[in-house]
């Protein structure tokens, strides 16, 4: 939390950090959660997909690694290379060895091993359904994704039996916010999953707030 600029050298929590630290607490409780559905022996294989600055891909290896006490293989992807240059060198400095930062597209990734564990925060539209089909085709144990701003359903819309929810804008993006959603949900069901839609976190740190899991 030092490190990534969330506190300060005495650990206490910035106050413009507050909510980024909810979300890390809550995102860590809820892979401790998870635990029990991935391997039980051997090192854990963990990708990131549309990570950012990754501060929750710190939190998910910080906790596998010292509080569930596993050998923790993890890549972390984004499109931005200055970004993954500056996690890689936050990395190396809280000696979390085995994370790795890579400038790629994850629609063109292909990993060495079938990931254990796939997370993704708030990629936005369709990046979502990549990672989700990334994470299904690789058949990972656990899927944690957080969607964001899903448009393409909203720009689709064209159902008269809907038109008077599609004619008011703000209802339109709410319906196909959970439509796509609910859509995502059924696929990951039909590919053999276990999947549900969660509130992450309250809805006061962001209106972004579902997530969408699957074992």
């Amino acid at each position: 939390l030092i490190a990534l600029g969330i506190s300060d050298a005495n650990g206490r929590v910035h106050d413009k950090r507050q909510a980024k630290f909810r979300q890390i607490c809550r995102f860590s409780e809820l892979v401790l959660e998870s635990v029990k559905h991935l391997p039980q022996t051997g090192t854990l294989h963990i990708a990131d997909l549309c990570c950012g600055k990754s501060y929750l891909s710190f939190a998910v290896y910080h906790v596998l690694k010292f509080i569930a006490h596993r050998d923790v293989d993890m890549i972390c992807i984004d499109l931005k290379q200055s970004v993954m240059d500056y996690c890689e060198e936050c990395a190396r400095k809280m000696r979390f060895d085995g994370m790795h930062f890579l400038c790629a597209d994850i629609s063109e990734y292909v990993p060495a091993c079938a990931p254990d564990m796939v997370i993704s925060l708030h990629a936005c539209d369709v990046a979502t359904d990549i990672v989700l089909d990334f994470a299904a085709k690789w058949r990972a144990s656990v899927i944690l994704s957080t969607p964001c701003c899903q448009r393409e359903l909203s720009t689709k819309l064209a159902c008269e039996s809907l038109r008077f929810i599609a004619e008011r804008p703000i209802l339109r993006k709410k319906f196909c916010d959970a439509a796509t959603d609910a859509l995502r949900l059924l696929r990951l069901e039909c590919q053999g999953y276990t999947a549900d839609a969660i509130e992450f976190i309250d809805p006061e740190d962001t209106p972004k707030n579902i997530m969408l899991r699957a074992y």
